[in-house]
């Protein structure tokens, strides 16, 4: 059984976000048609909504294509993550609550248990439960507009689709870096919370910059976490 027609446009959306589809590739309208269960029409309306949004591309007489992600994009969508939500970092060390570090807590322990037993579909959980910390960072920070800008750039195209190009190895040190972030925290250590969400982000950014690099990577690799 197919999804509802109406889903069509949330699902794809929601793929294209994650990393699923690689910028510049080709969404073929038959092979996604049978994949989800649906007719070529409300594949062919979600399109259309995903070029409005700038997410796909539609050439004449060639298809449909997830659109470029250039460098100066990632740059300035991650200069200003890391400025804001270090800014946001600082503010909820000075400003949590006790159900804040609770909530970090939690996640941290989710996180772990994520990255050591890769249950099916993790990466997709993980992407979750990453986006959920830092909400909670800036929650605490207890700055409306501060977490109204964010969500902006959360919202982006590819800015949340990180953790399909890490080791191993670099997810257990983001997870690191959760828990380095949840102690400062808690210490009220505001300087410190918002140093080490600084270098997170931009850590991020490096990561993603260089998965764009072909010749950095080996030919028809996947992406590292998804082949781990």
């Amino acid at each position: 059984m197919g999804i509802p027609a109406a889903e069509v446009y949330d699902v794809l959306r929601r793929r294209i976000i994650l990393g699923e589809f690689l910028p510049g590739s080709q969404l073929k309208e038959l092979a996604l048609a049978a994949e989800l269960g649906v007719s070529r029409s409300p594949l062919r309306a979600a399109f259309k909504r995903l070029t409005d949004d700038g997410l796909v591309v539609a050439e004449h007489n060639r298809g449909v294509f997830v659109a470029p992600w250039a460098d100066q994009d990632n740059d300035e969508v991650f200069d200003l993550r890391a400025a804001a939500e270090s800014h946001a970092a600082g503010l909820a060390a000075a400003r949590r609550q006790p159900e804040h570090l609770q909530q970090l807590s939690a996640l941290n322990e989710r996180m772990d248990h994520l990255i050591t037993r890769k249950p099916d579909d993790f990466l997709a959980e993980l992407q979750q439960v990453n986006r959920q910390f830092h909400l909670v960072v800036l929650q605490a920070a207890k700055s409306p507009r501060l977490l109204a800008f964010v969500q902006s750039l959360l919202a982006v195209h590819r800015v949340t689709g990180a953790f399909y190009y890490y080791t191993d190895e670099q997810l257990a040190e983001s997870l690191q870096d959760h828990r380095l972030i949840t102690r400062a925290i808690e210490r009220r250590d505001s300087a410190l919370a918002a140093a080490i969400v600084d270098t997170h982000i931009r850590g991020t950014a490096e990561r993603l910059k260089l998965q764009r690099q072909p010749a950095l990577r080996a030919p028809d690799a996947g992406p590292p976490a998804m082949r781990a």
